[in-house]
Formats: structure tokens, sequence, C-alpha cells
């Protein structure tokens, strides 16, 4: 990995995975630390600007995991060690890759149960693939979409259909791009949002804070200018499919909100954005917002949404996770046995938890495993 002292680094996988990263640090420019890993040696050629890395290369000749969910995993496991070198000084690692096809779905799991063990925080967006790819292809994201919830911290999911909503009548090229450059937008507005200093500030400590076991989320991004533009960013925020129209926003328990602008940015213009969000919002929501001003974004006001479907306080996850023993464990027996007393459900109820040897028991096999079960 790189010098850069942040502890963010952004991580594509697979050939879609790969490109995304690609386009946001093109987006971004310097400062946006990234790195791809990708088992097809042909698809890596056509990717600049990322550190790329061609994994399971002994295993599959260099010609990528034919859609093959077992070759993807066995890929990640085999250069697990050079994966996670390149991630030693991130603190928080965010994740790209698309669901369907073999890398994705089986490397990203194993990634992210090795990050987590390291104690790095994850949040992992992962597009699905279009409806007219067919059942199959469906069925194989839908498949392997629980293994990435279950590794990864958050989990932001981005439907393809969603991504290139409005673009159905471009040339199939333009379409492409477009997509690709509404992942970057919102990407590289998150990045300028936690690096670059602003006068309220939403650093990658409170965004730390915010991912850890929040589950599932979604990913909106805005733009206006000109006269009314406070009122036409909000609009657009609530109307792109990303949000699903609003509805994510509507439901979201908690919502991280970044406002990135020029020198042009009037302290009225906050405070009506702002209250037109909550006014948009769950009156319990838990809101996070940072503001940057950026000559990029002189005569324009850009918003990037992260919305949670759950959430907890930081002091409740603590209570939870050490329950009714100091440290939430029983006591060693010396062979690294232990039981969790209480954790957390995906319905933020406190449960028992049975952890051997680091495993989680509670875990389906299967999961814990990864191996994908034919239907």
């Amino acid at each position: 990995m790189s010098s850069d002292t942040t502890g963010l680094v952004l991580v594509g996988i697979g050939g879609g995975g790969c490109r995304m990263a690609a386009a946001a640090r093109m987006a971004h420019g310097d400062g946006l630390d990234a790195v791809g890993f990708d088992t097809d040696e042909v698809s890596l050629r056509g990717i600049s600007g990322v550190r790329c890395q061609l994994i399971g290369a002994t295993r599959l000749s260099k010609q990528g995991a034919g859609g093959v969910h077992s070759n993807g995993r066995l890929a990640a496991q085999d250069d697990l060690p050079l994966i996670l070198a390149q991630l030693k000084d991130a603190r928080v690692v965010v994740l790209v890759t698309s669901l369907g096809g073999g890398t994705g779905g089986g490397a990203t799991p194993v990634i992210l149960k090795a990050l987590r063990a390291e104690g790095k925080v994850t949040l992992c967006f992962v597009t699905l693939p279009f409806s007219f790819e067919g059942a199959d292809r469906r069925q194989v994201a839908e498949r392997d979409r629980p293994f990435i919830e279950q590794g990864a911290d958050t989990l932001v999911l981005t439907p393809l259909d969603d991504l290139y909503a409005g673009s159905e009548q471009m040339p199939l090229s333009e379409a492409i791009r477009q997509a690709d450059a509404t992942m970057a937008s919102g990407l590289s507005l998150l990045w300028r949002l936690l690096l670059t200093p602003g006068y309220i500030r939403f650093d990658p400590a409170r965004l730390q804070n915010m991912l850890v076991s929040a589950g599932t989320a979604r990913l909106g991004v805005a733009s206006a200018s000109g006269a009314g533009r406070t009122d036409a960013v909000v609009a657009a925020l609530r109307r792109t499919p990303l949000l699903r129209q609003g509805e994510a926003l509507a439901g979201a328990r908690a919502l991280a909100l970044g406002i990135l602008a020029g020198a042009d940015l009037r302290l009225a213009e906050i405070g009506a954005i702002m209250d037109r969000i909550r006014a948009t919002c769950r009156k319990d929501v838990h809101l996070e917002m940072g503001v940057v001003l950026d000559a990029c974004f002189d005569g324009q006001i850009e918003i990037v949404a992260l919305a949670f479907e759950q959430w907890m306080p930081a002091e409740q996850r603590t209570s939870a996770a050490g329950g009714a023993h100091a440290g939430g464990l029983l006591p060693d027996d010396g062979h690294g046995d232990g039981k969790l007393l209480v954790g957390r459900d995906k319905f933020g109820s406190q449960v028992e938890k049975t952890v051997i040897k680091g495993e989680d028991l509670d875990i389906p096999t299967y999961q814990r495993l990864h191996i994908r079960l034919e239907r």
C-alpha cells in the first residue's frame, strides 16, 4: 500500500469492481488510494490509474474464474497474503464488486472475512445484474449476497437496473460510461467529504463509527446549480433511483450526508438543505453531516448520501457486545474456545452467539465455508 496516512483505501474486486475503482480514481484524481484484484489478465490490461494485482494465476492460468464461484474463492485464498499486504495500513476499506460472475462473488467474502479478522472496518459496494441478464445470473448473485452481507460491516446494494435508469435509449457504450460516472461520482464525493478539510468535518473516524455492524445501505448522489439550487438538489436526491425514488431516505435509520460546494455556498443554503432532508426522513433518524468547500464545485452544490436501513448507536453496540460478562467472552480454557454471550442479529435484537476457536457457529456451515448451494 502507498504511504497514505488516511487509513482509507478503495479496493476493486473482479472485472466490474476494478472498472468502477478505476473510474472513481479518475474522477477524483490524486489522493484516492485504490487497488484492484482480478483473476483475468486480459481484463486487467484495460484498467488504468489503479494498482492491479492478478490473483489465482497458477490455479486459473490468468484466464478468469469462468463465472464459477469456487474459482474466485480459491483464487483469493491462494493469494490472501498478497492481498492483505496491500491493505496492511488501512483502517477503513471500501470495496466495490459486481455479483453474478465468479471472481466478485467468490473472492469478496474471503477478503472481507480476512479484513474483519484483522480488525478493519469494511464498506462494500455491490452491483446486482440487469433483469434482462436472466434468472440464472440473478440467482447466482442472490446466492452470493449473504456471504458478503455476513462479512461486511455495511453493504451498499446497487441493482444495475437502477444505476442505468434513464439511459435505456442511449447507445450501449454511452450508457456504460454514464453509469460508471454515476458510481464514480458517488465514491469520489465520499472521498472528498472524508479527506478534504471542511468547515463541518466528516472524517474517516466518524464514518468508521457509523459503519460498524450497520447492515445494508443505499448510496445516492445529486447535483444542482443556478437559482433555486437548494430545492433542486434535494429534489434530485429524492428522485434518484439509487435511493428508490426517496423510499430509502424516508425509511433510513441513519443517514450520512455530505454537502460539497464552492466558496459561494451560503449558510442559509446549508440550513435549507438540512431542513428539507430532515422533512423527508424519519423523526428519529440519526443524521451525520459534513460540509466541504472546494473550488472545483464553484457555482454548484453536490450531495452524497449513505442511507442505512438498520443502525444503532455505538454505546448500544458496546453494551450488546459486552453482555453480562466483561469482554463478552466466557473464560478461555487455553485452546481458544469461548462463547460470545450477546450479539446482535440483523433486526437489532440481542441474541446469544456461540464462538468456538474464532468461528461463529451460529452462522450456517455453508456460509462460513463460502459454499454455494445449488437449487
